[in-house]
């Protein structure tokens, strides 16, 4: 049954394993798993085969496959709200027998759900006030309804085409008066993306943004709200008293939660930007991710993998931050998106019971792009007294664009990957012997304790499919961490207080 981990035998057993193990990382340790079009070479962690046994028995003792099987069977397993947890029934993996789940799955997906309004969006079939077809779009949301959005239409931008997809999230009006400028409002259509319809935010852009069209036809608010606006909200009596017609308002099931709802009509934003037929190449890659966490044994488990090496460097190791640097301009929102995803879901003291924790839950987590980052916080990783363990995320140099013959930045990129891993990891020893040598020979100041644990994760080509089996590999890794630490990763109470804060200063 599980529990708070550190009553676990296996909790024991590793803190006697970490007091044992030398922290000197090795170039000859090879460990490595792949699934989904997804490499992951974890020969860079302080960790050997002892110490992934050690893990897997405290997965069992913390019933890590029943908790799998009840979240997949669709059990309330948020308990503190008494939900199912079943975002992965948007993408073909729920295994329970009620016909009802399947079945809004699939309405939301035919011929009067969400994608098929994108796609008549794209066809110009949907039309503005003025009569004409939209050439852009701008999603108002935040949260779960902004970030995983936000960076799927940024990593699949080469595959989108008219209109062009954009986002406002934040409440300052800087944002969204940078994002309207250059649009015509006459060809502009926002969709109001709020679970609830009482994300303040979200409703005072609307606000702002009925004010710009209106300014810019010459309407007035009914009309232009009737012509230029759709919605993604379980609030449907609010959204239609507001001013949005009904058949333009996709709702999402109660069993999904924010944080996890992209694959759900909060998606109308990525369906709009690359169309039907990628979305669900997009889902269908998470359906390969969710099967192959659900079938691979834990050492070749790739979420598995990452959850356990996070535990590790989190409670063992006392790492308190932990980084995401993709070297790929396109997943510049991947840092963004699981901010949200881990620290949402378990940046929790309490447990599944209510009970204070004892040990260190999510810890903080940052990120951002090679090569930039190595101008800036880099040297800290390097030198400096904190050690942070990284995920390196990169992309294979054989789909990047060539601007002129010889153009070898996209390899160059490749390489700068590769180099600063085995630099974190091995310091000045990964240095062929004469660079060692000279470099050796340089002050102390110029010395490096290396031995810094950093997964390189690899994909050879970004595409919808193997984008959505990275996300949910990252979901995957969330909600096992959840059950190691047994707390309740779908709950949000810290994001509500805030609310009610703001309502009570109102």
């Amino acid at each position: 049954m599980s529990k708070q981990p550190n009553q676990q035998p296996a909790w024991a057993a590793l803190t006697a394993h970490k007091a044992a193990l030398s922290d000197s990382l090795t170039q000859s340790n090879q460990m490595s798993a792949s699934a989904a079009g997804i490499s992951l070479d974890f020969s860079r962690q302080l960790v050997n085969d002892e110490t992934l046994g050690l893990f897997e028995q405290l997965l069992n003792e913390q019933d890590w496959q029943t908790w799998q099987a009840k979240m997949f069977g669709g059990e309330a397993i948020n308990t503190s709200e008494n939900r199912a947890v079943l975002h992965v029934a948007l993408r073909g993996s729920y295994n329970g027998s009620d016909a009802a789940i399947n079945d809004e799955v699939n309405a939301s997906l035919g011929a009067n759900g969400f994608v098929a309004f994108a796609e008549a969006v794209r066809r110009g079939e949907v039309r503005s006030h003025t009569g004409e077809a939209f050439t852009d779009v701008v999603n108002l949301g935040i949260g779960g309804s902004d970030l995983g959005p936000r960076l799927i239409c940024h990593a699949l931008a080469d595959q989108s085409a008219t209109p062009r997809v954009h986002f406002v999230a934040n409440l300052d009006p800087v944002e969204m008066q940078r994002v309207l400028h250059g649009l015509n409002p006459a060809t502009t259509m926002f969709i109001l993306s709020s679970k609830s319809y009482s994300t303040m935010e979200t409703q005072a852009n609307a606000e702002a943004a009925v004010a710009w069209l209106s300014a810019g036809i010459q309407a007035d608010a009914s009309a232009i709200k009737a012509a230029h606006f759709c919605a993604v909200s379980n609030n449907i009596q609010a959204v239609s008293a507001w001013g949005i017609d009904i058949s333009r308002c996709f709702t999402l099931p109660e069993w999904v939660g924010g944080r996890f709802s992209l694959w759900s009509a909060v998606g109308l934003s990525i369906a709009i930007a690359i169309g039907e037929v990628k979305f669900r190449e997009l889902l269908a890659g998470a359906h390969e991710m969710d099967t192959h966490f659900l079938t691979a044994p834990m050492r070749e488990n790739l979420p598995a993998l990452l959850a356990v090496l996070g535990v590790w460097n989190t409670n063992f190791h006392n790492a308190q931050t932990h980084g995401v640097i993709s070297y790929c301009e396109r997943l510049r929102y991947l840092p963004d998106y699981l901010q949200q995803l881990e620290m949402e879901s378990n940046g929790k003291c309490v447990d599944k019971e209510g009970q204070a924790v004892t040990y260190a839950t999510s810890p903080v987590l940052f990120g951002g792009l090679g090569t930039t980052t190595q101008h800036s916080f880099f040297q800290m990783l390097h030198q400096g007294t904190h050690t942070v363990p990284l995920d390196i995320i990169s992309l294979s140099s054989e789909t990047a664009p060539r601007m002129y013959e010889g153009d070898t930045r996209a390899d160059d990129l490749l390489l700068f990957a590769r180099a600063q891993s085995d630099a974190l990891a091995y310091g000045v020893a990964a240095l062929p012997a004469s660079l060692r040598d000279v470099w050796l020979a340089k002050p102390s100041y110029s010395h490096f304790p290396a031995n810094r644990p950093n997964s390189r994760i690899h994909l050879n080509e970004l595409t919808p499919k193997t984008l959505g089996a990275l996300i949910a590999m990252y979901e995957h890794k969330t909600f096992l961490q959840g059950v190691i630490w047994h707390v309740n990763s779908f709950d949000q109470w810290g994001v509500e207080l805030g609310k009610v804060m703001f309502g009570a200063m109102k």
